[in-house]
């Protein structure tokens, strides 16, 4: 059985579950599989503030992958970034507010909202260790790096209609994927975990046979498929569990502790 060296997963629905709460069991392996000289890399759709605030929470210092892979970064410095074309960011931004969503802009790690929805804004911020900066217009923002644009829409047909015309605007040019019951995330063809993951093989040397990864939503697939052990936690996604090695029930169950223990 080939030792793992690196160990890459989605944080929210897979280290821990959507109030924040982690296993102790969980907490153990990660810092177990660190001592042991395992690289364990966070890659979520998080800002970077958010990201920094589970890393510490799991007592690590390697490099996040972050805003669903458009971004990794450590500490000191950004070490890989494939940001929005921000000719394409304002498109979103009208697209976005002709349809009245409530719309995120994430620019150089700052999110900014025009619509300050205190229970919309305290349910993704909790737990994250995540700020936000109210603005009137984002039309007034300058726009430098802008890894992400993510559109919080609640009503299930909407949110088909939303991804189905992005996906055919911006089909080869754009990332539109659904990484939480009500969380749509837009990014460039570019960013994705998956290609996070590729980044840190080679920035650490790594083979894909020495990669485990884990993740729980659609945005996680990609990642998946680039790491030769393939685990999948929850049953939110049918097209993860699909292309999973190994299927572990929830976070709860410490499921996903037992394989990691087993690659060990």
């Amino acid at each position: 059985m080939t030792k793992i060296k690196l160990w890459i997963s989605d944080i929210d629905g897979t280290l821990m579950d959507y109030n924040g709460n982690i296993t102790p069991r969980m907490q153990n392996i990660i810092e177990k599989a660190s001592k042991k000289g395992v690289k364990v890399v966070l890659a979520t759709g998080r800002m970077y503030m958010g990201a920094y605030h589970a890393l510490k929470r799991f007592n690590l210092n390697t490099p996040v992958v972050c805003y669903q892979g458009a971004i990794v970064r450590d500490e000191k410095e950004i070490l890989f970034k494939r940001p929005l074309d921000n000719k394409i960011v304002i498109e979103i931004i009208e697209y976005l507010r002709k349809k009245n969503i409530h719309t995120h802009i994430y620019n150089d790690d700052i999110l900014y909202v025009e619509d300050d929805n205190k229970r919309i804004m305290e349910d993704y911020c909790k737990g994250r260790g995540t700020t936000y900066k109210v603005v009137e217009s984002f039309s007034g923002i300058k726009l430098n790096i802008v890894p992400k644009v993510l559109a919080v829409i609640k009503d299930k047909t909407l949110m088909n209609e939303v991804k189905r015309e992005l996906k055919e605007k911006y089909n080869g040019v754009l990332t539109i994927v659904q990484s939480a019951a009500c969380y749509l995330e837009i990014t460039d063809i570019k960013a994705s975990k998956g290609e996070a993951l590729e980044f840190l093989k080679q920035y650490w040397n790594i083979k894909t046979e020495e990669v485990l990864a884990s993740g729980d939503q659609d945005n996680d697939i990609d990642m998946l498929k680039h790491a030769g052990i393939k685990a999948s936690v929850g049953q939110n996604s049918k097209k993860i569990l699909e292309i999973a090695d190994f299927r572990c029930k929830d976070v709860e169950s410490d499921e996903l502790v037992d394989l990691v223990e087993k690659y060990l």
